[in-house]
């Protein structure tokens, strides 16, 4: 494992942090609305940067492995590990990295700014994309917002989601889009039930919109947080494994358990009007 360090403050996200987001109907979505208690006057600002410090890890591709239809033997290639920390060599500015607030009361919270979120398999991974965004490997939605599943791969596939809500989508047939709403807020873990081990992505159903991702440069921002005291995550998933199942009939991994996500919690406080510069180092394990 290792560590984060944490020196900034605010974002918000039910009990874990966010993330990307996807296309899913804005129709079946709540309205975006903030608290009633918000007021743009009484509320500031969050500026940073997600630095990694020491070594870089190198972590491990994955193995696709398929049979082929014909029972003749396998097909194989090499694919990026999807929690892999992406880091720039040169200024060692992590992307990709979960930022959010604890402790926001939504009552006083800005309104929902963040895209619906749609889920697919694709190319054989898990992707989350945002409308009118880039994919990515986490979303975040708003409690109650419906999240579009689908897959674009011509094969049979079923997500399995752990985590704040536990269930199982079969996809027996690509491009058939379904929906599903989640009411309790945290982190959904994200993963194939059909053996493809390496497909892996996270959703966080949040109550309020102070959470982000740290951009390729690391930075990232926060606006428009009510004045006061929070407890400020952040966060990112764990690649390394504690344990996995094989197909006893192959002998093919075919599911994986992470060690836990790793994250640092720090208290911070907003004041009106001004923009803390808030600098973040995430670290190797030791």
């Amino acid at each position: 494992m290792f560590l984060i360090s944490v020196l900034f403050g605010a974002f918000g996200c039910g009990s874990e942090p966010p993330s990307v987001g996807s296309p899913a109907p804005a129709s079946s979505a709540p309205a975006l609305e903030g608290g009633a208690g918000f007021r743009h006057g009484e509320s500031g600002g969050i500026i940073g940067s997600v630095t990694w410090t020491g070594a870089i890890p190198v972590v491990e591709p994955v193995a696709d492995v398929r049979p082929r239809p014909d029972g003749t033997g396998y097909t194989r290639r090499v694919l990026s590990h999807p929690y892999a920390p992406r880091i720039d060599r040169a200024s060692y500015a992590l992307l990709g990295a979960v930022v959010y607030l604890r402790n926001v009361d939504p009552a006083r919270a800005k309104p929902w700014a963040a895209a619906p979120v749609r889920v697919e398999f694709r190319d054989a991974q898990i992707v989350v994309t945002p409308e009118g965004g880039e994919p990515g490997r986490v979303g975040f939605v708003r409690r109650g917002a419906a999240v579009s599943f689908r897959s674009a791969d011509p094969v049979f596939n079923t997500l399995r989601g752990r985590g704040a809500a536990f269930f199982a989508i079969p996809f027996p047939d690509p491009d058939q889009a379904l929906e599903r709403t989640f009411d309790a807020p945290g982190r959904i873990e994200l993963t194939s039930a059909s053996g493809y081990h390496w497909q892996a992505a996270d959703l966080f159903v949040c109550e309020h919109s102070y959470f982000t991702l740290s951009g390729p440069d690391g930075r990232f921002e926060l606006s428009h947080v009510p004045e006061g005291t929070y407890e400020l995550v952040a966060w990112h998933p764990n690649w390394n494994t504690v344990a996995h199942e094989r197909n006893p009939e192959s002998g093919l991994v075919q599911r994986v358990r992470y060690a836990p996500p790793l994250e640092t919690v720090r208290t911070v406080t907003v004041t009106r009007g001004q923009s803390a510069f808030a600098p973040v180092n995430l670290s190797p394990p030791k």
